[in-house]
């Protein structure tokens, strides 16, 4: 896994609102030209939480990265934690050292 990689985008899409919104609008810049593997590159542009998480993403930044996503997407705080933890706990703990 390009886990450096993943997290770069994962803290790409996150950094404002313009990128969330641009991400959500077309993944495709957000992966392009990057090191990827292509599962990480087909998570990435499905937005595939768990994978991402099973993967090995950092946490924290794919927490934060689904977070804005879900306020972009208009979900409430409970609505957004119920949707990550459904989309993560199946995956357990995963080995997310870079």
């Amino acid at each position: 896994m390009s886990r450096g990689v993943v997290n770069v985008v994962l803290y790409d899409i996150e950094v404002d609102a313009a990128s969330v919104a641009a991400f959500i609008d077309d993944p495709e810049p957000f992966v392009d030209g990057r090191s990827l593997s292509d599962e990480e590159r087909a998570a990435l542009m499905e937005w595939d939480v768990g994978k991402l998480y099973a993967l090995g993403a950092h946490p924290f930044l794919l927490l934060q990265a689904a977070r804005s996503i879900a306020v972009h997407r208009g979900l409430t705080m409970p609505e957004f934690l119920a949707e990550y933890r459904t989309a993560v706990e199946r995956h357990g703990y995963p080995d997310f050292i870079t």
